[in-house]
């Protein structure tokens, strides 16, 4: 039984296999493969965009996560997760397969 909201949206990716948490940014960053590709903060969920995806959350107007560090605003290409992940599995588990996807073409491009 979850006993957190983190724990809950975990439960909820059931079908993407295991997914770790791993404190991060004053919340929990989900983990696939070692693959960040959420992040869940103050009960809100984001999901890792790349430049094949970003448009996805642009165009619905959903906020990118942004975090203050030394009176500096910086923001990461993880944007807050579209109501319909709450109402559906199904469609956590669409959302969290993009979302890694777009981790790992963000690593690969890093690599190469």
């Amino acid at each position: 039984m979850p006993t957190n909201f983190a724990d809950w949206v975990v439960a909820q990716m059931g079908g993407l296999g295991v997914v770790e948490q791993r404190p991060l940014f004053g919340g929990v960053g989900l983990f696939r493969e070692s693959e960040m590709f959420a992040l869940v903060v103050q009960e809100r969920l984001y999901f890792r965009a790349d430049k094949e995806t970003r448009f996805l959350f642009e165009h619905r107007g959903l906020p990118r996560y942004v975090y203050k560090q030394g009176g500096v605003s910086f923001s990461l290409d993880y944007f807050q997760a579209p109501a319909e992940v709450f109402l559906s599995q199904a469609e956590m588990l669409v959302w969290s397969e993009r979302a890694l996807r777009s981790a790992y073409r963000s690593h690969s491009s890093l690599v190469a």
